[in-house]
């Protein structure tokens, strides 16, 4: 049992206002890894393999659906450290995740009125597992660069709108493990006014909000 925190209340108001749509809408968003990097690029080739492009039959299917039946509000499933963990439900589609929001932002005037935070899903009838994408809160130029370290070990991130993905999709994997066995996370990115930001995430309790997660959808 996990006594519920003003942080893990603040992450349910936050993933009821957000989380259900950035999860519908994440995978479509993702920027295609043949649009990331050179053809010969191993990772793109890789990641190419693994996540085929969906038709436009099917998304609009998902859109519709979506309209059509509304999104339940996501329950959540326990509070873990500075992680939670939640479940949603949209028509049929299932959507399980752990989420988790900076300690820090930096610099603080400028992104005093925005939000950040990191969703990790999985998305069974997807066959979607442990997907990482990291919402920054202000707006960015498609395709740039941007920076995630765990403990030292850094990763290319890629950005597309407001969000930023791993851009070697080969590694995601790599990256979730490196989450979990880690202390801190810090991302670095840039506006699409060029202004430099830096978001600290403590990884405390991810580990436990992600196995919870999983677990619920099996």
């Amino acid at each position: 049992m996990h006594r519920e925190s003003p942080r893990s209340r603040l992450f349910v108001a936050l993933a009821a206002g957000l989380a259900v749509a950035f999860a519908l809408t994440a995978a479509e968003a993702k920027p295609k890894a043949a649009e990331e990097a050179p053809a010969e690029d191993a990772g793109a080739k890789a990641a190419n393999k693994r996540k085929p492009a969906k038709n436009d039959a099917k998304s609009e299917k998902v859109e519709k659906t979506s309209t059509d039946k509304g999104s339940d509000k996501p329950e959540q499933l326990g509070s873990y450290g500075e992680w939670g963990a939640y479940a949603a439900q949209s028509g049929r589609n299932r959507t399980c995740y752990a989420l988790g929001q900076p300690k820090e932002r930096a610099p603080k005037t400028k992104l005093k009125d925005s939000a950040a935070y990191i969703f990790i899903s999985t998305r069974p009838a997807e066959n979607i597992h442990n997907e990482v994408a990291i919402n920054l809160g202000y707006p960015t130029k498609d395709g740039s660069a941007a920076v995630a370290d765990i403990d030292g070990d850094s990763y290319e991130l890629i950005t597309k709108g407001t969000n930023a993905w791993v851009k070697d999709q080969a590694r995601e994997r790599e990256f979730v493990g490196a989450l979990r066995g880690g202390s801190k996370l810090i991302v670095k990115a840039a506006s699409s006014k060029g202004t430099s930001t830096t978001d600290s995430y403590s990884l405390k309790g991810l580990s436990e909000a992600l196995a919870r997660a999983v677990q619920e959808c099996k």
